[in-house]
């Protein structure tokens, strides 16, 4: 589910700012840490760090503080996972901070509240608007202040020592605005397919060898009732149709007596499309979260419609015979065939522009069907079309003298060939005017990769262990 809402949903950049915000590291805690949910029998606590229990007041306190971030952060649709990770990193950063002996007065809380313009009037901090503004909640919002400051203090320590000379901020400018113009060719793994030849036996084989990639998930079916919210009064009946479902403890009576047809999606993953319904968070994780039979007592509301569900069936992970997914294996093998036999092609192509000097880039090409394309001048955030995100390509083309040829380059598409043409250097006034605010910018990356690394090892030296998975 997290990496579904980080990939589908394009949150990845939006999560670390937020977690930058939370003066967080931006790195979940999971692969450093441990998870005790495979545990029959687990304790009346929720985790374990520096020999130190957690309790469930404690780590329930933390996750009511971080989900109300992400909110204001993210939206509603924040996945639990995500939140519950969140949690745990002030948790353990908090307890390391007060291992290094790190405090907070209450003068530095003061001062930090009364720089928030939403607590000043005329430009001065107003304590009257302040506890009207937050009443009984005033002294839970000055211990999550108070939190954040020692965090921050913690993230100080740790990367005190990072900085960034003259020399580093101009090759880093440079990388990001330097452009380049390049000829290409492109050898298409798709051309080769049509040379991929192969037996059963081959097929196979190459089964056996990769059984792991073709691995399905967990699955479960769901049957639902589904209230469009194009119909009007839509949320009334799928509120009134819930409280009858609730009574009856089944879909069959209520579905017949609102003429509404139940229906199946099939088996469906948890990371994957849902059929007849799309992409819904909300829908998938109540399917897996339900036990079989039993019927969310919850709506499930997406974009197009309310949804009444019930689990079905569960299949656990497993990996299909061969017979089974003899379709895919002959895909799979195609494409991974494809992508040698044209990388093949491609180095030979390009020994024979090397050796034919008498000949330009353009002719040698042209004998093997080929054509040469060019690119605008681009920088390593640019796209390219038919190749995708440019940064590796303008890498390789600011490495190659202008005139020489690039050994092939595995793209998404195929391999390519390509010659760098003209170089557009910096506007060096321009990087003078901006250099103070790229070295600012600079120097906030390195800390805040510093600073991941430095969680990391404190969740190790942790010994890092949560109950609190599923």
């Amino acid at each position: 589910m997290l990496l579904k809402f980080l990939r589908k949903r394009k949150n990845m950049k939006r999560i670390m700012w937020g977690l930058a915000i939370l003066i967080i590291p931006a790195f979940v805690i999971w692969g450093a840490g441990t998870s005790a949910k495979d545990k029959s029998n687990k304790p009346d606590y929720a985790g374990k760090l520096f020999g130190k229990k957690i309790s469930y007041d404690n780590y329930h306190n933390m996750w009511n503080v971080t989900r109300d971030y992400a909110i204001k952060s993210f939206g509603n649709n924040v996945p639990v996972e995500v939140i519950s990770q969140m949690a745990w990193s002030r948790i353990i950063l908090i307890e390391e901070a007060k291992r290094e002996r790190l405090d907070v007065s209450d003068k530095e809380v003061v001062e930090r509240l009364a720089s928030y313009p939403a607590f000043q009037r005329n430009g001065s901090f107003d304590k009257r608007l302040y506890k009207s503004m937050l009443q009984d909640k005033a002294r839970s919002f000055e211990e999550k202040l108070r939190d954040d400051i020692l965090i921050s203090k913690l993230k100080d320590r740790a990367t005190s020592g990072v900085k960034v000379s003259d020399q580093e901020v101009q090759g880093e400018y440079k990388k990001t605005h330097e452009k380049i113009k390049s000829s290409y060719t492109l050898i298409t793994f798709a051309d080769s397919e049509k040379d991929a030849q192969y037996t059963d036996i081959d097929l196979e084989d190459f089964y056996a060898q990769n059984k792991e990639a073709f691995k399905k998930n967990e699955q479960v079916n769901v049957k639902y009732l589904e209230i469009p919210l194009s119909d009007p009064g839509a949320e009334e009946l799928a509120y009134k149709v819930l409280d009858q479902i609730n009574v009856k403890k089944n879909l069959e009576e209520p579905a017949k007596t609102n003429s509404l047809d139940i229906k199946e999606t099939g088996f469906f993953s948890a990371d994957g499309e849902i059929p007849n319904i799309g992409w819904s968070y909300d829908f998938a994780n109540a399917s897996f979260e339900l036990q079989e039979n039993q019927i969310n007592n919850m709506l499930v509301k997406t974009d197009k419609a309310f949804y009444i569900i019930q689990r079905g069936k569960k299949k656990a992970p497993y990996v299909p015979g061969y017979s089974e997914i003899k379709d895919s294996v002959k895909k799979a093998f195609i494409r991974d065939l494809s992508i040698k036999l044209s990388q093949k092609k491609s180095e030979k192509i390009c020994l024979d522009i090397t050796n034919s000097a008498s000949e330009t880039f353009e002719d040698t090409i042209k004998k093997y069907g080929l054509q040469a394309k060019e690119t605008d001048f681009i920088a390593r955030d640019g796209y390219i079309p038919e190749i995708g995100p440019a940064a590796e390509f303008v890498d390789t083309a600011a490495s190659i003298k202008i005139g020489f040829i690039s050994k092939p380059l595995k793209t998404l598409q195929g391999w390519v060939i390509l010659k760098p043409v003209e170089i557009k250097p910096i506007d060096e006034l321009k990087f003078i005017e901006e250099k103070e605010k790229f070295q600012e910018n600079l120097l906030a990356n390195k800390k805040e990769e510093e600073f991941n690394r430095y969680f990391q090892d404190t969740v190790k030296k942790a010994g890092f262990i949560s109950y609190t998975e599923k």
